[in-house]
């Protein structure tokens, strides 16, 4: 989630992963909705794999 993301709205955002249920992570980006693809790319791409498999693996 990016903080300062105008496209999808941060406060929105947020008020959905708060209402989510467990098991939940939540990576903050600073920046907008675009920043994750270029100024933040290693750190929003390194949450994606750790999701997979988590979440995706076999046992």
């Amino acid at each position: 989630m990016a903080a300062n993301d105008v496209l999808t709205p941060t406060d929105l955002a947020l008020e959905a992963y708060n209402q989510a249920l467990e098991p939940k992570k939540l990576v903050l980006l600073p920046g907008g909705h675009f920043d994750a693809y270029t100024t933040d790319f290693d750190r929003a791409a390194g949450a994606a794999p750790d999701w997979f498999v988590q979440h995706l693996s076999r046992p």
